[in-house]
């Protein structure tokens, strides 16, 4: 048999192996009740980010559930809202600072921009091609612009830069966070989260008190005055709330560390896909992607599992009192 044939029939065996690959789904013990979105958006989902929505309509859904009329075109993201201003970043460049709904500041940058905070006058910025920007508004003053390197794939759940007394800690798309001084622009020191070769965004960025949390898909770094630490997982989504952190992991996983990232418990959802989380008061709200809702203490016991009236196919987001699935809403009491 020559070597065509050979690798031909290799080819069909791979490809008829994966055809026969079954995906096996979360499947729950019991249902408590069955709930539906019972509210509507005046539009449907059209791109969502960690920190809000925009709609088909062009108009702009917040954390907080309000909407706001911006008209946005098609191709423009928002990226958050920040000491009452709003980040919208255009595929061309283009970046809009937007002050109740007027231009408080606007600049053209080389490529997109996919993450950005502001605080007072400074704007920080992380583009498609992993370049990281400092700008002082007032003077229209670039402080820093520097390539870090390529990357391969954008999450939309990307975290956005955050400032903290002198300095600005930017999440890259390559695994690593940059911390650089505000006032000069000049970079401090680098660390790497994780170093896999592709979907190595960081997704989470949290300082709390004394310790900096930083998170790629396979692995969630802690950086404290005592050193650095790691846990390794398949990370969908991480949650930092009453001192706790919640790691949720794509097989169905959810474990609880504390704050030095020693396990305190963890339940098994299994084979769930998890589309979001919303803590409230003592309860954790954990939406599941083919139609389940977990309701939870924050220990992750007595559970509820609410039966939802759609599958979680399309775009969703989760708000800080409801959640959001093409044009309906689900609102927490």
């Amino acid at each position: 048999m020559n070597l065509k044939i050979c690798v031909t029939l290799s080819l069909a065996i791979f490809i008829l192996a994966g055809c026969y690959t079954k995906r096996e789904y979360y499947e729950p013990e019991f249902i408590s009740k069955n709930m539906s979105f019972k509210n509507y958006l005046d539009s449907s989902l059209h791109q969502t980010s960690k920190y809000g929505a925009v709609l088909d309509n062009g108009n702009v859904l917040l954390k907080s559930g309000e909407v706001i009329e911006l008209n946005l075109n098609k191709d423009d993201n928002f990226l958050g809202k920040y000491q009452d201003k709003l980040l919208v970043a255009s595929i061309d460049g283009s970046f809009k600072v937007l002050l109740d709904k007027d231009e408080y500041y606007t600049t053209k940058f080389k490529t997109r921009i996919v993450s950005a905070s502001i605080n007072d006058n400074y704007l920080a910025a992380l583009s498609v091609d992993n370049t990281i920007y400092l700008i002082d508004m007032i003077s229209d003053q670039l402080l820093l612009e520097y390539n870090i390197g390529p990357s391969y794939a954008i999450d939309a759940k990307m975290a956005n830069p955050i400032f903290l007394n002198s300095i600005t800690v930017y999440p890259t798309l390559d695994g690593k966070i940059m911390i650089v001084d505000t006032a000069s622009g000049r970079i401090l020191r680098d660390a790497i989260v994780s170093s896999e070769p592709f979907f190595n965004n960081i997704i989470f960025l949290d300082l709390l008190g004394d310790k900096m949390f930083a998170a790629s898909a396979t692995k969630l770094m802690a950086i404290a005055p005592e050193g650095v630490k790691h846990y390794d997982g398949q990370i969908k989504d991480v949650l930092i709330y009453a001192d706790k952190i919640y790691i949720f992991l794509k097989d169905g996983m959810v474990e609880i560390l504390d704050l030095n990232l020693n396990k305190i418990s963890s339940k098994n959802f299994k084979f769930a896909i998890f589309s979001g989380v919303i803590p409230k008061d003592d309860k954790l709200y954990i939406f599941e992607k083919t139609g389940y809702m977990f309701i939870t203490d924050l220990n992750l016991e007595n559970l509820e599992i609410i039966e939802l009236n759609s599958k979680i196919s399309k775009k969703s987001f989760t708000g800080a009192n409801a959640f959001y699935y093409d044009d309906e809403i689900l609102e927490l009491k």
